[in-house]
């Protein structure tokens, strides 16, 4: 019964982002089907020791190899492919959400699919099919943020090494039944992970630059300036329900400075742009 017990005598340091407390019923937490990241079998995956959690003395307590909403396992599997990464559409997320970055769509002329290799992992074959100059004028806005995140295999999952599976490099066939704590993956060959990338468009040179992973480009980000605004941006456009004019300067300028004066609080930059004059005399939409 432990997936149903949380206890909060010793205080351990790492913490458990997930509830504990499953919902009873025919797919609670020890199963494979229901309430998933509840269970202590299936946080394992994402190296966490549910089952052995004890409440953190000290809050917020730091989560390994996790750094904010761009680590989160959701945020990773809605920027990933059914079956393999996607540093394509993560590089892209990164560019135009967070550097106020534009990449235009793909051409039609173009097959935009990366060729399929038993012996290379996925970065390796991106590089090849993305390394021509016509490819590589819109690919060097989105590879060099996207690659960072290779760390994290499709379904959020930290790793250090890339499984190659392809029917060749089969090592080991899973069951196919066992108990919810058993991994039913199939076992392949690897290949070590390169995750090295570059910022590039924070506007502040004391941060473009090579980063080792994304836990390292994560840290200037959350430095930077243009990173702060675009969020700013997209919290305007989301509440006045359209993008913004020059008229709304005023309302962005005091958005990003109720942020930065109450020590980033997003409740303050609602309450700003809620009582803007681009909110209070914003105009009905008419039909």
């Amino acid at each position: 019964m432990t997936s149903f017990t949380t206890r909060f005598d010793k205080g351990q340091t790492a913490a458990a982002p997930f509830d504990s407390f499953p919902a009873h019923g025919k797919s609670n937490a020890d199963t494979r089907a229901g309430m998933q990241l509840r269970s202590p079998e299936v946080a394992k995956f994402f190296n966490i020791a549910l089952d052995d959690w004890n409440y953190p003395t000290t809050q917020p307590a730091p989560v390994q190899h996790r750094k904010g909403m761009l680590t989160h396992p959701a945020w990773l599997i809605a920027h990933a492919q059914n079956q393999q990464t996607d540093p394509v559409k993560r590089g892209r997320w990164v560019q135009e959400k967070l550097l106020a970055g534009v990449v235009p769509d793909v051409p039609i002329t173009v097959d935009a699919v990366i060729p399929e290799d038993p012996h290379k992992t996925l970065r390796q074959r991106l590089d090849a099919v993305t390394a021509d100059s016509y490819c590589w004028k819109c690919h060097q806005k989105m590879n060099p943020l996207g690659l960072p995140f290779e760390i994290y295999d499709d379904f959020g999952r930290y790793r250090q090494q890339e499984s190659l599976e392809y029917p060749e490099n089969l090592v080991a066939k899973g069951p196919d039944k066992a108990a919810p704590h058993v991994d039913l993956r199939d076992i392949y060959k690897t290949l070590p992970i390169d995750a090295r990338g570059r910022l590039v468009g924070t506007s502040d040179p004391s941060l473009d630059g090579e980063v080792a992973d994304a836990l390292d480009m994560i840290d200037r980000l959350a430095r930077s300036e243009r990173a702060r605004q675009s969020v700013i941006r997209y919290a305007f456009r989301y509440f006045m329900g359209r993008n913004e004019m020059l008229s709304d300067s005023r309302a962005l300028i005091d958005a990003d400075r109720a942020y930065v004066e109450s020590g980033g609080s997003f409740d303050a930059v609602v309450v700003s742009l809620l009582t803007s004059d681009s909110f209070l005399y914003r105009k009905a939409i008419e039909n």
